[in-house]
């Protein structure tokens, strides 16, 4: 199982910014020598996980991650209700949307909505990796989510993305408390200068958050005036993708969300 799990453990290195590796770049990345890495990927590539291109000899994602993907869809059909969702909220305030969702102890990009009103706007790679304490995502997730997200945060190594970003674990700690009582968390330029975040949780069945949507917003439309819009938004979203993911709102979640 050992074997398996470092074989698929190489998947997690390849995003939309590093769409293909070659093997001594991997195996770098892995800590593995080229030979181990080597077998790992020949592993993967027996199942059609990644595929190498014939000429450069680097190595992609390969067919049968669509395949895998499009089952999920069929088992749980969640992201396309949400898609509709997102996309209804995008025309409404203008801005560009993304849910997250919480896969073992990673919060991952799960759908990406972006805007089609503004030149400027907000991109968003559906490939990212959240980190938890320099985003509104993260920090909603540490305040809704399981609890040993918050508990891990002393053993943690917290990247500093910006110099607004937080790595003190007390600071961290403070803010997740504050966006308890306010149900929705804000980040301002914490992960990338110049963008504003605005997330809310989804919740499981279990009332404990399993992801979370979020509005993402260019500093230069981050004004106060259109605060109010955007956690309206932001609040029907939640109760709505809840719902759409077969969960329950907890009766002390705010029935409407304050600046």
């Amino acid at each position: 199982m050992g074997t398996a799990l470092n074989a698929l453990k190489m998947l997690e290195y390849f995003s939309s910014s590093q769409p293909e590796i070659g093997l001594s770049h991997i195996a770098r990345l892995a800590g593995l020598n080229k030979a181990t890495a080597l077998r790992h990927l020949r592993a993967l590539e027996e199942f059609g996980l990644i595929e190498q291109n014939p000429q450069t000899k680097s190595y992609a994602i390969g067919p049968a991650a669509l395949r895998l993907a499009a089952l999920r869809e069929i088992a749980k059909p969640g992201l396309d209700g949400a898609r509709q969702k997102m996309q209804a909220a995008m025309h409404e305030v203008g801005e560009s949307l993304h849910l997250t969702l919480l896969e073992k102890d990673t919060l991952q990009t799960a759908l990406v909505v972006e805007t089609t009103q503004h030149s400027v706007r907000v991109s968003l790679d559906p490939s990212e990796i959240i980190p938890v304490n320099a985003t509104a995502s993260g920090l909603c997730m540490l305040s809704f989510g399981p609890a040993f997200l918050l508990e891990r945060l002393e053993s943690d190594t917290l990247t500093r993305f910006t110099e607004a970003t937080m790595t003190d674990p007390k600071i961290i700690r403070d803010r997740v408390a504050q966006i308890g009582q306010a149900g929705w968390a804000n980040s301002n330029g914490s992960f990338e200068d110049g963008v504003f975040g605005y997330a809310a949780p989804i919740f499981g069945i279990d009332q404990i958050a399993i992801g979370t949507i979020a509005i993402a917003v260019p500093e230069i439309r981050a004004t106060s005036a259109r605060q109010p819009l955007i956690l309206t938004s932001l609040h029907t979203l939640s109760k709505e993708l809840t719902a759409n993911f077969g969960g329950q709102m907890p009766e002390t979640f705010p029935t409407e969300f304050h600046p």
